[in-house]
């Protein structure tokens, strides 16, 4: 009999995991999210889209650093989000802040290219992810 209980456990937390994991995989691609949309409003030439991805608070002192990049294409080749550990949140820490760092091949609009990596701090604001500076300015 305690071989059957163990198993009905083990199959109650295996479906436990596979119904939340998604759901809280999901929330911790929101910042991911901000950062590839950064990098397709610049490609598209939409600065004030661009300016939508930056923090609020920010924004207008990004705007000159935004426009500069305006047309620059970005190919993405790797992608890292940094989040605050378990033990910071348990030592009181914020964990309302995370930080991108993005590696990739950049096309500038006279053509040059090169590789480079660029990371930038993150910042949520009533529920939404805020880049706190331009990637790659």
């Amino acid at each position: 009999m305690n071989h059957l209980y163990a198993a009905l456990v083990a199959l109650a937390l295996t479906g436990l995991v596979a119904i939340v994991g998604p759901l809280v995989e999901s929330r911790q691609r929101a910042p991911e999210d901000a950062a590839r949309a950064y990098l397709l409003a610049v490609e598209t030439g939409d600065v004030d889209a661009a300016l939508a991805t930056i923090d609020p608070a920010e924004r207008d002192a990004q705007r000159a650093r935004v426009e500069l990049q305006m047309r620059n294409r970005y190919g993405i080749v790797t992608l890292v989000l940094g989040r605050p550990s378990l033990i910071d949140g348990l030592a009181g820490q914020a964990t309302d802040s995370a930080w991108v760092t993005v590696l990739a091949d950049v096309t500038s609009v006279t053509g040059q290219r090169w590789r480079s990596n660029s990371t930038a701090p993150l910042v949520q604001r009533d529920g939404v992810w805020y880049l706190t500076r331009p990637l790659f300015a």
